[in-house]
């Protein structure tokens, strides 16, 4: 009876094991996916938002980048949704519609850098006296995307949604 005992709680430690080392492989492969598709809209927003910078007079994300993130998202079979980060986030769903904070697939904000780095400048002209006019300065924006993986352990299911986030390169106009 005494062994009868002991192999229970082994095969129980057993299967604790391996539930964690299957919890952290699919942490793993989903982090790497989710990393991966943060990469490629990245690239379709860099290079939509330079090409589509001549027909406007600011940086946008306009419905065809949009519509060319949700093809990508789509084509790697990325579905994971969560709650965007608070500030100025646009959320997106899988179809492309905004959809505020809350269930969506991946979210974008622009942040004007040209104008802060101007305000900045003006205050520090102002201590020593230089002077700073609008068209000195480039228009610089960039996009911070925020994306979402989880952890899924087999028995719980989806126990954490994690966000993973990237920026682009300044863009210059």
């Amino acid at each position: 009876m005494k062994e009868a005992m002991g192999g229970i709680s082994l095969f129980q430690i057993v299967v604790v094991f391996l539930l964690l080392f299957t919890g952290v492989m699919c942490m793993t492969i989903n982090h790497s996916k989710a990393f991966g598709v943060k990469d490629e809209i990245i690239n379709v927003i860099e290079t939509e938002v330079l090409a589509s910078y001549g027909t406007t007079t600011n940086y946008e994300i306009n419905s065809d980048t949009v519509s060319k993130i949700v093809d990508l998202l789509n084509e790697v079979g990325y579905r994971i949704t969560g709650k965007c980060p608070d500030g100025n986030w646009i959320g997106y769903d899988r179809n492309g519609n905004e959809v505020g904070n809350n269930s969506a697939s991946f979210c974008i904000r622009a942040i004007n850098v040209g104008e802060a780095y101007h305000r900045d400048l003006l205050n520090k002209c102002k201590r020593v006296g230089c002077t700073v006019t609008e068209g000195d300065l480039p228009s610089m924006v960039y996009y911070d995307v925020a994306l979402f993986y989880q952890l899924d352990i087999p028995v719980i299911k989806d126990a954490f949604n994690l966000k993973l986030y990237g920026s682009t390169k300044p863009l210059f106009g």
